[in-house]
């Protein structure tokens, strides 16, 4: 299988399966779509980059968000927020692509490796990325404190599920008769995101260092 991905009605071989397996055999993936779903629902989105926090729905993103600025002055906060953060997410467009590539990637890799180490790499990628590029920011604004690439990370927060994904997704490749393929696809994507889509390269780098941690 070159893409190793499936329905999500179907096992990892691509049987179907009745809707008590499917339940069973994507409890993360169809938990963490419902919740995000319920937060964006009830309490809305917060904003990209932002310390607004005016209604409720914005104040619990703020705390929940990544804070590079967090990281050795309230470190606890900063610790905690990686497994806060990936439930709020910044606009309805953050929130689609979220839905689309837990739906397609991240249930297949629950389907071929179980809920248990879909968790693991979907935490600890953000973990790992987190702390990585908390280190580089925090660095480079401690040696270079008038450079806008750095000051600029320092003063935003990061939120969402999307560099969990990616580590999944990193993993996924693990599953595919091409190792090469996925990444290949991933890297293509981010070209794409970061020079057509307008992302900032801050978010480029998160994903990719995702992908490959997983």
């Amino acid at each position: 299988m070159l893409i190793p991905i499936h329905w999500p009605w179907c096992n990892s071989k691509g049987q179907k399966i009745p809707i008590y397996e499917i339940i069973k055999s994507r409890r993360f993936s169809l938990s963490y779509l419902a919740t995000i779903t319920a937060i964006w629902i009830f309490l809305g989105f917060g904003h990209w980059g932002s310390r607004r926090c005016e209604t409720l729905g914005e104040q619990l993103a703020c705390a929940s968000a990544i804070w590079p600025n967090k990281m050795f002055t309230f470190p606890h906060e900063y610790l905690l927020s990686f497994l806060t953060s990936p439930f709020f997410h910044n606009d309805f467009q953050h929130y689609i692509f979220i839905i689309i590539g837990v739906a397609i990637f991240c249930q297949s890799f629950e389907a071929f490796a179980g809920t248990k180490k879909t968790m693991m790499i979907f935490f600890t990628s953000i973990a790992f990325t987190s702390l990585s590029m908390g280190i580089i920011m925090n660095t480079g604004h401690t040696l270079y404190p008038e450079n806008e690439f750095f000051s600029h990370a320092m003063e935003r927060s990061w939120m969402g599920g999307s560099v969990g994904m990616m580590g999944v997704i990193g993993a996924l490749s693990h599953y595919s008769d091409k190792k090469w393929l996925v990444p290949l696809l991933i890297i293509t994507f981010e070209i794409w995101n970061r020079y057509e889509n307008g992302m900032n390269e801050y978010i480029t780098f998160g994903h990719l260092t995702s992908v490959i941690f997983g």
